[in-house]
């Protein structure tokens, strides 16, 4: 009887190790691909007759997909906001962080859509530099606007 508990015990504990890391492994790709994680700036087309290049943002569980969007400098540009979540979102630009410096300024403020919902925001030329964008509502969603210097004709 001892050895039957024993085996039994066994395969319980397997079947539980089996299951946490099955939950682990599907924990991390679905980290993996959640949309506040990604990887590096998300540029516009790389078309130089397009006359106002965009850049796509999506609003997904009170985050973007993105924490950085590249622009071409002294061109203007759209950022198109998709708004997947019920609240309203927003794309406002900042000279800087709003929260850690006192003196940015707000350079362009985006209205607020209510999802799911779209809006095309038209960003007038920057100078190159970083800058600062977040959802108004929820500072908590932001990330950086770098504005490539121009490329030279040769």
């Amino acid at each position: 009887m001892h050895a039957h508990r024993r085996a039994l015990l066994q395969r319980a504990l397997a079947t539980a190790a089996l299951t946490v890391a099955s939950i682990t492994a599907l924990a991390g790709v679905a980290s993996a691909d959640h949309p506040g994680h990604a990887q590096e700036c998300r540029g516009y087309p790389d078309y130089p007759r397009v006359p106002n290049p965009f850049i796509k943002v999506v609003a997904e569980d009170n985050e973007f997909d993105t924490d950085c969007v590249a622009a071409p400098a002294e061109r203007e540009f759209r950022i198109y906001l998709e708004n997947r979540d019920a609240d309203p979102h927003n794309i406002s630009i900042y000279s800087a962080d709003p929260a850690t410096d006192k003196e940015a300024q707000q350079l362009y403020k985006g209205k607020p859509i209510k999802g799911p919902g779209q809006e095309e925001y038209a960003i007038e030329p920057l100078p190159p530099g970083e800058y600062w964008f977040q959802d108004d509502k929820v500072p908590d969603m932001n990330g950086t606007v770098h504005i490539e210097e121009p490329k030279k004709m040769r």
